[in-house]
């Protein structure tokens, strides 16, 4: 009994080994805030894109390119905008696939969404993320911080 309960903890363990960091995520199918920062660390110009023109006309609908990371356990999701006078607060989601198997792998993605501001000044839009991968997109249970990443927009 002892013999086979080794060869047991042995089977299992090589296993895990052998499909490194695959993963199946079984949780329900939803949306989690999207990952903007892959630096690991403190926030990194490296890895942080959040680009918007710095000029533009009033009620002129402009873009705004926001670099989002991923694992194979995510697709694009929605993407939340709120526009407030002179401020412009984004949110980009991804959405989370259940029952997918896959390999450990990065997925690289820039999102463009459009907004507009109606009054002429200085704008705000401020990017809403996430500052590591690691939660769900492969299979973590570790939970990444919220960050906001803010750029200025001359309105005229």
């Amino acid at each position: 009994m002892r013999m086979a309960m080794r060869w047991m903890m042995v089977a299992v363990l090589t296993a895990g080994f052998t499909t490194g960091c695959e993963t199946v995520f079984s949780g329900e199918e939803g949306q989690v805030m999207a990952t903007i920062d892959f630096s690991r660390g403190g926030p990194s110009p490296d890895t942080i894109v959040v680009r918007a023109p710095d000029t533009i006309g009033v009620r002129q609908s402009f873009p705004v390119t926001i670099r989002t990371y991923s694992g194979c356990l995510l697709d694009d999701g929605r993407t939340q905008i709120d526009v407030r006078g002179l401020r412009a607060e984004v949110t980009p989601f991804m959405r989370t696939i259940p029952g997918r198997n896959c390999a450990d792998f990065l997925r690289v993605k820039d999102r463009v969404v459009h907004t507009r501001f109606t009054s002429r000044g200085v704008g705000t839009v401020t990017v809403f993320g996430l500052n590591d991968i690691t939660y769900p997109s492969f299979g973590s249970d570790s939970r990444a911080d919220t960050i906001r990443v803010e750029r200025t927009v001359v309105v005229r």
